[in-house]
């Protein structure tokens, strides 16, 4: 009997699930309007990851509007995630990122470690996590760059941080003012190779239609040198030939006969009158002093002449220049600028990486961040660069446009205010240019802890002398020879052998792998 009213109790279940399948079936389809907000209601429980954006001013009046259009982008896509966009003024970022990455109630999810810190810092600091187990889940976000990249945000062999997109390597230009390039006939010879004397030659004969201009600013530059500094812009000790020697010798480049004869060509130049008036007193932003017509020319780096003149043409717009090639082109640690990591205050890292990787590999998501709304903030034309929308201008946007390098993949977004539609693509390609020469420390980070009194005193030296020299304000014979002396009393030969070690045990892991 009781197996009797089981069996008639199933079928009485069957045919009440087969009328409900029945019913369903016959149910016409629910429009795509009521399936939206439908699933705009599930988004109340999606993590909200508050992440910084990019503010030089205090002035962001476009962020809440970005910041919806975002978010509702991300539910169209069912991301899993909503973001509130932090805007940190530049002035007072180092105080305030300090702050949230210490307090929870107040907490910073995602930001970068430009301006702010190093990786190595923020590991010891404990301000950031590892992103080790999300290598399996996000495998593309390892294969955006070259390899030799993601290492340079590592710690003893754990990722920490994705760098951010940039050329990854550079080259020794110098900009010329197209008006004294045309006067002195070299106009046309824009992104030409030239070498250290023949610019010299080309520079006094511009002091002398111009003396009232300057025409060096700051001279420290890696690939001028011809260094791979390690990391340390004091370079207390550095690899030569740009760090491409693949025995990795660790020298003390203040001794190096190289520096001796860079610091002779300085005060050749003060000599000459190329230098600002009072250099050590003065800012030493060449494109500043461009603008203040105070200097007709000046050296920084680059990945390609055209991408230097279009930087220059946005940095000193009433003053186009012209830019020659001076060195080869090469990668080190100092090449890469940025990168962007999950704090260890963060409630919810697994969807604080799912913001990551979608700012890494969705140009929605990445444009909205750099360049706010199209149509809004800016619209495209038929060439694929970016201009200000209708009725826009630089200082009524409400959103920083100006830093697209700041976020983690600037290479999806479009040129801004150019006609270089190449702007990116080019910079893309510049990552496997065959020519590009590539350190062998690259990834290297040293571990000062161990000689950190010797590294802080050596520093203070080399911020006493180091100007000086290189702006040709002194003997460089005696004055050279004074700071050899200071370095080596303060510990500069101790710190090149902990340097050269944990060199050795760095490139040997490498050899391992």
């Amino acid at each position: 009997m009781k197996k009797y009213h089981i069996v008639l109790c199933v079928l009485i279940l069957v045919l009440l699930f087969t009328s409900c399948r029945q019913k369903e079936t016959d149910m016409p389809d629910v429009p795509e309007e009521q399936n939206y907000e439908t699933e705009v209601s599930d988004t109340q429980s999606w993590p909200i990851i508050r992440m910084e954006v990019c503010s030089f001013t205090e002035q962001q009046t476009r962020e809440q509007e970005i910041e919806n259009a975002l978010n509702a982008y991300l539910v169209s896509i069912d991301a899993g995630v909503q973001a509130d966009l932090v805007s940190i003024p530049t002035e007072d970022r180092q105080t305030q990122l300090e702050v949230m990455l210490s307090d929870a109630t107040n907490p910073i999810d995602l930001y970068c470690w430009r301006w702010f810190s190093t990786v190595a810092e923020l590991v010891e600091k404990e301000q950031c996590i590892s992103l080790e187990k999300y290598r399996s889940l996000y495998p593309d976000l390892w294969e955006l760059f070259p390899k030799d990249i993601y290492d340079t945000c590592k710690v003893n062999g754990e990722q920490y941080s994705i760098p951010s997109a940039d050329s990854f390597g550079n080259f020794g230009v110098y900009a010329l003012r197209a008006d004294i390039a045309q006067e002195l006939g070299i106009e046309a010879r824009h992104g030409d190779r030239m070498s250290r004397d023949e610019l010299m030659i080309y520079l006094k004969q511009a002091k002398g239609l111009h003396p009232e201009l300057c025409f060096q600013v700051n001279l420290w530059s890696n690939p001028v040198l011809n260094i791979d500094d390690l990391g340390d812009n004091h370079a207390l000790g550095v690899l030569a030939e740009r760090g491409t020697d693949p025995a990795g010798t660790v020298i003390n480049l203040y001794e190096d006969p190289s520096f001796y004869e860079f610091c002779m060509s300085c005060k050749e130049m003060e000599e000459q009158g190329l230098f600002l008036d009072d250099p050590l007193n003065h800012s030493l932003a060449g494109a500043s002093l461009v603008n203040e017509g105070l200097c007709g020319g000046f050296l920084f780096e680059a990945y390609s002449c055209d991408y230097a003149r279009q930087l220059m043409q946005t940095q000193c717009p009433n003053d186009p220049m012209v830019v020659f090639q001076l060195t080869d082109p090469g990668c080190d640690n100092s090449c890469v600028y940025n990168g962007w990591q999950i704090s260890s205050v963060c409630t919810h890292p697994d969807a604080a990486m799912k913001l990551l990787y979608l700012a890494f590999t969705d140009e929605h998501v990445s444009r909205y961040l750099a360049m706010g709304i199209e149509d809004v903030t800016y619209q495209v034309d038929a060439q694929g660069c970016a201009w200000y929308a209708d009725g826009v201008t630089a200082e009524n946007v409400g959103w920083n446009m100006s830093a697209p390098w700041f976020y983690p993949n600037m290479c999806l977004c479009l040129p801004l205010e150019t006609e270089y539609a190449a702007y990116y693509t080019d910079m893309v390609e510049f990552w496997y240019d065959p020519q590009v020469r590539y350190s062998v420390a690259l990834g290297f980070v040293f571990d000062s802890s161990a000689v950190s009194e010797e590294v802080r005193a050596c520093s203070a030296v080399i911020d006493e002398y180091r100007p000086a020299l290189l702006t040709g304000q002194v003997d460089v014979e005696s004055y050279l020879k004074r700071m050899n002396q200071e370095l080596h009393d303060h510990g500069i030969d101790r710190i090149i052998a902990e340097k050269q070690k944990q060199l050795d045990a760095f490139l040997k892991a490498e050899e391992e792998e």
